[in-house]
């Protein structure tokens, strides 16, 4: 008898589980069906254009469209933004609907009812917002925000002072984003809020500014290395907007000054002993170097700002010939207007001397003085320009040496007399146009000795 009831208590539980198990299923039917019969008549989790519909029928649905943002107390409603959607409209967007699950994707914003709005929102009532911005903010007290300055080459904080007119920048920032994208155009009244001094952000600024006070620039020259440290030459730096920073670099712009005013040489007068033994003071002429003074002070400034150190070469931020030279190169050519005479040197040693005639020395016809450069060199050259009374030349030569960009150069001359070479009291009879009259048989030896970029020297 014991076991045929054991039996029956396992036979008994099995068909309860049975029941059970039927039971739940017969729920979960009639659960889905009721879903599927509710989101046949009502939006699944859904937001159009940035307004919650979800769980609504068309009618519920379009009505909060027409009406959501009308009653806005605390934000600033624009007058004829509300766009009007029809009942098609939203039936368009309910029937994109993809399952009968309440957990499908919900339906994005949507600027189909907002389009043809668009460009009068943005032409015609943003002014509006923004005179209606200024109205308000007309009696309203002005917010001084937080700065993070640098002073006597020490970062200080100045508390700001909180204000009650609103935040017109991030306001019209608001209006054109809902201008393309709301039904209604409803602004919140935001009001700038000033930086907490001892807040997260000031104290990012803080760090910020000591970073770039510890930041140091090489500056590698010619002959020696410079150093310059931020805290030396960037000692006041001002918040000009929030996060924005101005660079007083007035002493980093006196000490470059006083860097090109030492090593520049262009235009410079110099000294010289010349062929003769006399010691001449040479000045004028186009050879010669400087700083680009506005170019290397603005690298050094940002290299100071973004760098924490770097190096960079003076080299890279001058302009001219002769980088790093002071004196007379070893290689060069020498004129004496004086005594008409051009002497040419290679390495320090004479190669060619030799008698010329020059232009006039003062004129339209004169020969320039100075230091110059040999700009390139020409075989069989044409040489054009006008004559005193306004008639056109035209001369072969066979060597062209020219030294300035206005046609004045080295030649040879064959239409000259021999007679009139290295003599002065024939100069105002037989001078050239300016350039230096080398003789024929002499030219070719000059030629050979002189170089592209040397000095060529001019002195009376």
């Amino acid at each position: 008898m014991e076991k045929r009831q054991h039996k029956y208590s396992k036979t008994n539980k099995r068909r309860s589980f049975k029941v059970f198990y039927i039971g739940l299923l017969i729920i979960a039917i009639i659960g889905g069906v009721g879903i599927w019969g509710y989101y046949r008549n009502h939006f699944k989790m859904t937001s159009i254009n940035g307004i919650d519909v979800s769980g609504m029928t068309v009618a519920q649905a379009t009505k909060k469209l027409n009406t959501t943002g009308l009653d806005r107390k605390n934000d600033l409603v624009v007058k004829g933004s509300s766009v009007n959607v029809n009942k098609s409209e939203v039936v368009g967007l309910f029937n994109k609907r993809s399952s009968m699950s309440m957990f499908s994707k919900p339906q994005l914003t949507t600027k189909v009812a907002i389009s043809n709005q668009e460009k009068k929102r943005r032409q015609t009532l943003l002014p509006e917002f923004k005179a209606k911005i200024a109205q308000i903010n007309l009696n309203r007290k002005p917010t001084r925000n937080t700065k993070v300055n640098v002073v006597n080459g020490k970062v200080t904080v100045n508390r700001g002072v909180q204000g009650t007119k609103l935040d017109t920048k991030w306001m019209i920032k608001q209006f054109k984003y809902q201008a393309s994208h709301n039904l209604v155009i409803a602004v919140p009244k935001k009001v700038l809020k000033i930086d907490n001094p001892n807040g997260k952000f000031i104290r990012g600024q803080k760090q910020k500014l000591q970073s770039i006070l510890n930041h140091e620039v090489t500056l590698k020259t010619y002959n020696k290395t410079l150093n310059f440290k931020a805290n030396n030459y960037l000692d006041t730096i001002t918040q000009v907007k929030r996060g924005k920073y101005y660079f007083d670099s007035n002493k980093l712009t006196t000490k470059i000054n006083q860097l090109a005013n030492k090593v520049d040489t262009l235009g410079k007068p110099y000294k010289m002993k010349v062929h003769s033994g006399a010691v001449m003071t040479v000045q004028g002429g186009t050879y010669g170097w400087q700083i680009n003074r506005a170019k290397l002070t603005k690298v050094i400034l940002d290299n100071l700002e973004h760098k924490s150190d770097s190096t960079i070469n003076l080299k890279n931020y001058v302009s001219g010939m002769g980088y790093g030279r002071s004196k007379v190169n070893r290689t060069h050519v020498e004129v004496d207007l004086k005594n008409l005479m051009e002497y040419v040197y290679v390495n320090g040693k004479l190669k060619v001397k030799t008698p010329v005639m020059s232009g006039t020395v003062t004129g339209g016809n004169k020969t320039p003085q100075g230091t110059f450069y040999v700009l390139y060199k020409q075989r069989h050259a044409t040489l054009r320009g006008n004559n005193n009374d306004g008639s056109k030349y035209a001369s072969p030569v066979n060597y062209w040496v020219p030294i300035t960009s206005d046609g004045v150069g080295l030649h040879d001359s064959p239409w000259q007399p021999a007679y009139v070479y290295g003599k002065p009291n024939y100069r105002s009879q037989y001078h050239s146009h300016g350039c230096l009259n080398n003789p024929p048989s002499i030219m070719g030896k000059v030629f050979a000795n002189t170089y592209v970029n040397e000095q060529v020297i001019i002195y009376y």
